[in-house]
């Protein structure tokens, strides 16, 4: 239903004159560092063993990028993958929508606050388009948080995650 809606906003802002302000990407994410996060990613401190190792299987999506009425200002619209990103023991990141940024930089941030303002939880994303051209290339940072994780600990987690782009071009 999602991709029905992200073709029915394609199609109406082409319609409009809006299809040189709209960028469509096929994007291959790198997830190997999630395989290998820091020890302090883990409820006492210790990675799971076994653990599964992805080498060489990317992960691939569609992000649509599309101005917001300035050069700089954009939004990119993204979805995560089915059961989000795993940081450890840390909430998975699991932000997608239309995300405002720069036009080659997004950021979003989900946090659960409890009745007296504490934060208990916080997920953040941010992609960076750090080579635009026809393929592209930059990085998907994750940020995982929780105050009291399962067992009572605090834990904090980060991840890069190298991504390339193929622009796709739209038809009109």
């Amino acid at each position: 239903m999602r991709q029905l809606g992200t073709v029915v906003l394609l199609t109406v802002l082409a319609g409009c004159g809006g299809g040189e302000e709209l960028r469509r990407y096929r994007v291959a994410v790198d997830p190997a560092p999630l395989s290998a996060l820091a020890a302090s990613c883990y409820l006492g401190g210790t990675p799971p063993s076994p653990r599964v190792e992805d080498r060489n299987l990317y992960r691939d999506f569609i992000w649509t990028v599309w101005e917001a009425g300035s050069p700089d200002r954009a939004f990119l619209e993204l979805e995560a993958p089915e059961g989000g990103w795993r940081l450890g023991d840390t909430p998975p990141v699991r932000l997608s929508g239309a995300i405002a940024g720069s036009g080659d930089s997004f950021s979003a941030e989900r946090v659960q606050v409890s009745a007296d303002g504490q934060v208990l939880e916080s997920t953040a994303l941010r992609i960076v388009f750090e080579d635009l051209d026809t393929i592209s290339r930059g990085v998907v940072e994750l940020k995982s948080s929780c105050a009291s994780c399962a067992g009572g600990s605090p834990l904090s987690c980060e991840a890069r995650l190298a991504f390339t782009a193929r622009e796709e071009v739209l038809q009109e």
